[in-house]
């Protein structure tokens, strides 16, 4: 058969190759935001839990911080919640040093993350050998509570909880 030609028919063409319409790409896409729409919410105690952990850490951090420098800068440092040194607004704290009377190491409040509250049962200072008046600050969102504990030695300790 000598210049015969196979003629295409539909199952032919079912199996070539084609690349996806405009149509078939908008669906993909409409389909993906739905998905997206509806994971997002199961997501965000998650999202909750990590801004409480990370707020604690920030302020276990900025703690230790205010001790090294009362030892570095042989000046009484203090973080404070409430009765600072500036006006601290709610889910905020000051780290603060003493230059005759307590001032503001940053000139504002460090705030924390609009669902997380902070409450101290005293505000410790660091004494230039870096120990410490102790105090437990307590942070809370719906999903928690995170505590930190400063220890009259100066030691900061971190828990999920509260701290025994």
């Amino acid at each position: 058969m000598i210049g015969c030609v196979r003629p295409k028919n539909a199952r032919d063409q079912a199996s070539g190759r084609r690349g996806a319409t405009v149509v078939e790409l908008i669906t993909l896409v409409v389909l993906l935001a739905i998905l997206v729409a509806i994971a997002i919410p199961n997501m965000s105690p998650v999202v909750l839990n990590y801004r409480l952990r990370g707020a604690a850490w920030q302020l276990a951090g900025d703690i230790r911080l205010a001790r090294q420098r009362a030892v570095t800068l042989r000046k009484r440092f203090r973080v404070c919640v409430s009765s600072c040194a500036i006006t601290v607004p709610t889910g905020a704290y000051s780290v603060e040093r003493e230059d005759g009377s307590f001032v503001s190491e940053t000139g504002s409040a460090i705030k924390l993350p609009q669902d997380v509250t902070v409450t101290a049962t005293a505000t410790p200072t660091f004494s230039i050998s870096g120990a410490a008046s102790g105090s437990t600050f307590t942070l809370t969102n719906i999903m928690g509570t995170y505590q930190i504990k400063v220890m009259s030695t100066g030691e900061v300790k971190v828990c999920q909880g509260s701290c025994s």
